[in-house]
């Protein structure tokens, strides 16, 4: 899920993994104490308030912190999407995934035409080996984002890693080279993992990190990181100094819009 941006801050439902902080491995994460303000006695507000607290907490990897606030946004007020999208993240990071796959499934009873909550359930369901309904959820995704490299991608890896080789063989041969996007390589990496050549995976995903940003690899790396084909040592790339570059934790903000060069699957 992608690191990019605030989608939807005015309706308070796109904060979910913004200005989230990496540990180093070996690290802990120690969220420092700060005075927060009294809430607002509006529902409303205070809802809204809540809601922001709880994704700065989760921003930080407070995560019990990041819960607590969501239970007074959700007394504040009930049964809103957003709420639920964002607890289905918490959970997410937290590897809770009965709780996760629950909440972004009440996400969407309560509000259907949620992307963001669409694309969350499928990386959930990826992430458990359940290819075939993962790849309708992204499906599902990509009907309101048809040319979003990451969701085409999930597509990709769901036809290849279930088993429909037809299907991902036809992909991968529309893919080509693209100056916005380093998806063609990540896409033909995956497939020679798949096959068992690590050497020419290893090439390919090396030569995404010579020719693009670490931001833009990292959330198609993190895919290959998760399915035990890569590991954060091996996302390096020549660089002018010794910093690593590392695949990021499982993403749970919606995924950046529309970019150019990619072609909708048919």
């Amino acid at each position: 899920m992608g690191k990019t941006i605030l989608f939807f801050l005015v309706c308070l439902v796109g904060l979910v993994g913004c200005g989230k902080k990496e540990n180093r491995v070996g690290e802990v994460s120690t969220p420092k104490p700060k005075t927060q303000e009294p809430l607002p006695e509006d529902a409303e507000e205070r809802y809204k308030v809540a809601y922001i607290q709880a994704a700065q907490a989760f921003s930080r990897n407070d995560l019990e912190g990041a819960l607590t606030s969501l239970e007074v946004s959700d007394q504040a007020k009930p049964k809103q999407a957003s709420n639920a999208n964002l607890r289905g993240a918490i959970f997410t990071r937290k590897r809770d995934w009965v709780k996760a796959e629950e909440a972004f499934r009440l996400a969407l009873q309560l509000q259907p035409d949620l992307p963001m909550a669409q694309f969350n359930l499928g990386e959930v369901l990826f992430l458990n080996n359940k290819y075939p309904e993962a790849r309708e959820k992204f499906q599902i995704f990509l009907n309101s984002q048809p040319k979003n490299d990451l969701g085409l991608y999930k597509m990709y890896l769901c036809d290849l890693l279930g088993g429909n080789s037809s299907k991902a063989n036809d992909y991968l041969s529309t893919l080509k080279p693209d100056p916005m996007s380093p998806i063609y390589y990540f896409a033909k990496a995956a497939e020679a993992f798949h096959q068992g050549d690590k050497v020419a995976a290893t090439e390919f995903v090396s030569s995404a990190y010579r020719i693009y940003p670490p931001d833009a690899n990292s959330t198609f790396a993190d895919s290959l990181v998760e399915k035990g084909y890569l590991t954060g040592e091996q996302m390096t790339a020549p660089t002018q100094d010794d910093s690593k570059l590392k695949a990021e934790e499982l993403k749970t903000l919606l995924p950046p819009v529309e970019k150019s060069g990619s072609k909708p699957k048919s």
